[in-house]
């Protein structure tokens, strides 16, 4: 399933408009789900997203199994995560 997550990276005082994909990929791997703004999939929506699809997040992340754009402090990530139902 394809989500598109808000996240908020690097100093929040100090927005930024790039970084390295290994500084997006170094924070990412540091984030915490109070980073997360939104996650949204084709038909719905999440402020505080589920503690699981956190996790699945993460181990994507870690796979460095995505793509994103970034302005202001903020990135937009774009990923496939497998869900088990």
């Amino acid at each position: 399933m394809k989500f598109h997550f808000e996240i908020l990276i690097g100093d929040r005082y100090e927005s930024t408009d790039y970084l390295s994909d290994d500084e997006v990929h170094q924070s990412l791997l540091k984030m915490q789900k109070q980073d997360i703004l939104k996650a949204e999939t084709g038909d719905e929506y999440w402020e505080d997203i589920p503690d699981e699809l956190f996790e699945l997040l993460k181990t994507s992340i870690e796979a460095k199994n995505y793509d994103f754009t970034m302005a202001r402090g903020h990135l937009w990530l774009n990923i496939e995560i497998q869900i088990d139902n």
